[in-house]
């Protein structure tokens, strides 16, 4: 019988330091023989508004494609949600974001991303790659995921 396919997913922003946070999730799928997916969830239908917005998010998809990554792009009002249909329909097994900016006072009064991962998913590697230290080789911190 042959075994499932690790699948690491990518969610980026329309930020340059995305392009990092692709170039590690490809260090990732590689060095466990996995596929590489990036996801940019836009809400609403904003991005069109922003012609330099669109130029940087085709930057990075190619980017993300040059290092054997397949990239997606969905909208809608709630990105949580749509990041977790995403990685069921998909089989995503491993989750690469950003460390967030956020206040902590923020993230009690909106569910972010994380929580809602923990809470929605079966089973999925959640890592965060730390922006303080871009260059350092211990750069993520890990966190096993199981919701019951």
């Amino acid at each position: 019988m042959q075994q499932d396919i690790e699948k690491v997913l990518v969610c980026i922003t329309i930020q340059k330091n995305s392009r990092r946070l692709i170039r590690k999730g490809a260090e990732i799928a590689n060095n466990i023989g996995g596929e590489l997916h990036i996801l940019h969830v836009e809400k609403g239908m904003s991005i069109f508004e922003h012609e330099e917005a669109i130029k940087l998010l085709e930057e990075l998809f190619e980017y993300g494609k040059q290092l054997g990554g397949e990239v997606h792009f969905l909208s809608g009002n709630d990105v949580p949600s749509k990041i977790i249909e995403f990685i069921k329909s998909m089989g995503i097994t491993r989750l690469l974001l950003g460390e967030t900016m956020r206040s902590k006072l923020h993230r009690l009064l909106k569910k972010d991303i994380e929580s809602s991962v923990i809470s929605q998913t079966k089973e999925v590697e959640l890592l965060i790659l730390d922006r303080k230290e871009p260059d350092k080789k211990n750069l993520l911190k890990e966190k096993k995921l199981f919701s019951s």
